[in-house]
C-alpha cells in the first residue's frame, strides 16, 4: 500500500489514510453561527476516501467573529446543530474535528489584539483599501486575556459534547493567537510579549486550558502560522522551537501553515513543504502540511519523503469532490474501501 493510504493512529484515534481536508472559511453558516443544510451538505460530499475532515474556524466568543456568517461555537445552544454535522461525517468513515478561533484584531467589531496598533498585514472583513478606515485594537489586559483563553476552553469542551474526534486551535493567518505569536503585532513587554518565549505564552496557555477542558484522551491539534513570510516576522526557524513548546504542552498533531496575512493561495505545487522539513524532525507528534497540493502522486511523495504525516488538500477538493476516491483508483492502492453513503 503507498504510504498517503496507509492508517494512522493518535491517542485512540484510527485515522484510515493521510489525505485531510483542512479547515477553509464558507461564510454559509447563520448570522447567528448555527449550522445549515448547506454547510452540511458541503462536507458530507466531501469525505468519500478522505482520513479526515476538520471543520472551518468557529468563533469562541461573539467580539471574535471575523464574517458575517462565520461558524460559532460560542453558545450552548449551538452544540445540537454541530452535533448533527459531527453525525453526517462520521456516516461517511471519516474522522472529523473542528477548528476554534477568535479573530482578535480581524473581529468584525470592538476589536482587540495584543497590542493597540494599526497593523498593515492584518485584513478585515469588508475592507477594501489596507489603509483606510482601520480601527485601532484595544489592548487586552490581563482579564481579558484570561477570559478568552477560558472561552476556548468552553469551545472545545462544546466540540466534545457535539460528538467531534479531535479539536483544532487556530493559530496561524492573523487570527488572535497568531496575533500574540509574532513579532508583527505583539509589541507588549510584559510576560506576554518580546522574546519568542513570551510570545509563546498566550498560545501555550490556551493549549493547557483546552487540554484541561477536554481531558487527557482527546487529541488537540493546533494549526501554527509557521512562517509570517514578512520580513521582521517569524521563521520556521523559530517555529521548530515553538513546535517543541507546543509539544510539551499537550498538543498531539501540527498543523503547519503560515502568512499572517492570511491563507497564501498561489504557488508551486506542496509550497509549504519548508515548513515540514524543517519542523517534523523537532517533535515526535505527527505533523500536517497543506499547501497548493494537486496530485496524489505529490501528496504521498510528501508522506513517504518524511516531510509529512498528513497532506491538507483544500481547493482541490473544493473543485473536485471525490479527489481523495478518484485519486485511490488512478494511483491503483488496491480495491477501494469508501464507498459513498
Amino acid at each position: 500500500m503507498l504510504p498517503l493510504f496507509e492508517p494512522i493512529r493518535i491517542k485512540d484515534l484510527e485515522i484510515k489514510n493521510r489525505i485531510v481536508m483542512p479547515p477553509m472559511a464558507l461564510d454559509i453558516a447563520t448570522e447567528q453561527g448555527a449550522i445549515t443544510h448547506k454547510l452540511i451538505e458541503h462536507y458530507r460530499m466531501r469525505t468519500r476516501g478522505v482520513g479526515m475532515i476538520i471543520v472551518e474556524h468557529a468563533y469562541v466568543h461573539s467580539e471574535g467573529k471575523a464574517h458575517p456568517c462565520q461558524l460559532g461555537i460560542h453558545r450552548d445552544d449551538l452544540i445540537s446543530g454541530l452535533e448533527h454535522l459531527a453525525a453526517e461525517i462520521h456516516k461517511q468513515g471519516a474522522v472529523v474535528g473542528i477548528q476554534i478561533s477568535h479573530g482578535g484584531a480581524r473581529s468584525m467589531g470592538n476589536i482587540c489584539g495584543p497590542s493597540s496598533i494599526q497593523s498593515q498585514y492584518l485584513t478585515r472583513f469588508g475592507e477594501g483599501d489596507r489603509k483606510n478606515g482601520r480601527v485601532l485594537p484595544r489592548k487586552l489586559d490581563q482579564e481579558g486575556i484570561k477570559g478568552i483563553i477560558a472561552d476556548f476552553a468552553r469551545a472545545a469542551r462544546r466540540a466534545q459534547k457535539a460528538g467531534f474526534d479531535f479539536v483544532e486551535i487556530h493559530g496561524a493567518h492573523g487570527y488572535l493567537v497568531n496575533q500574540f505569536y509574532s513579532p508583527l503585532t505583539n509589541i507588549r513587554h510584559d510576560e506576554y510579549g518580546g522574546s519568542l518565549e513570551r510570545r509563546l505564552t498566550f498560545p501555550l496557555e490556551v493549549v493547557k486550558s483546552v487540554r484541561r477542558a477536554v481531558g487527557k484522551n482527546m487529541p488537540v491539534f493546533y494549526r501554527l502560522g509557521a512562517d509570517d513570510r514578512l520580513p521582521g516576522g517569524n521563521t520556521v526557524q523559530e517555529s521548530a522551537l515553538a513546535a517543541q513548546a507546543l509539544e510539551a504542552a499537550g498538543v498531539d498533531c501540527l498543523d503547519l501553515s503560515g502568512g499572517i496575512s492570511g491563507y497564501l493561495r498561489h504557488g508551486e505545487e506542496g509550497f509549504f513543504a519548508y515548513m515540514g522539513e524543517a519542523i517534523k524532525p523537532q517533535v515526535t507528534i505527527p505533523v500536517m502540511v497543506t499547501g497548493g497540493i494537486k496530485t496524489g502522486n505529490k501528496a504521498n511523495e510528501m508522506i513517504a519523503g518524511g516531510i509529512a504525516d498528513f497532506v491538507g488538500v483544500g481547493r482541490t477538493l473544493l473543485k473536485e469532490n471525490e479527489w481523495a476516491y478518484k485519486e485511490w483508483v488512478r494511483m491503483g492502492s488496491g480495491t477501494c474501501p469508501y464507498q459513498l453513503i
